[in-house]
């Protein structure tokens, strides 16, 4: 993958996590959403700003590989509001039935 690409890749994924997140149903006592994603993928600037704007605190863990993130999914209550696979991953997991479906009528 050419640096544009992979750099556009990078912001749209970025972007789509940030909307995920957005989403979230968050109980008014609990405002924190746990967020997995690759590491030295996000700048922490960004996680600070959405938890300032919003007022939901972010809990960031990191993996490295694509083998990591899918053992943790598939073990099952994994805990995470929020996960990032790669595009060839992501199919595999949609057909294991291992994500629950997005609530588009909570989009803001």
């Amino acid at each position: 993958m050419h640096d544009g690409h992979r750099r556009r890749f990078r912001v749209v994924a970025a972007a789509a996590a940030l909307l995920a997140l957005f989403s979230l149903p968050v109980r008014a006592e609990e405002r924190v959403v746990n967020f997995y994603n690759w590491s030295n993928y996000m700048a922490p600037d960004v996680l600070e700003s959405f938890t300032k704007e919003t007022g939901i605190k972010v809990v960031y863990d990191t993996f490295d590989a694509n083998e990591t993130l899918e053992t943790r999914l598939m073990a099952g209550k994994s805990g995470y509001d929020v996960v990032v696979p790669t595009a060839y991953f992501l199919q595999r997991q949609i057909k294991a039935n291992i994500f629950q479906k997005l609530d588009k009528s909570k989009l803001a």
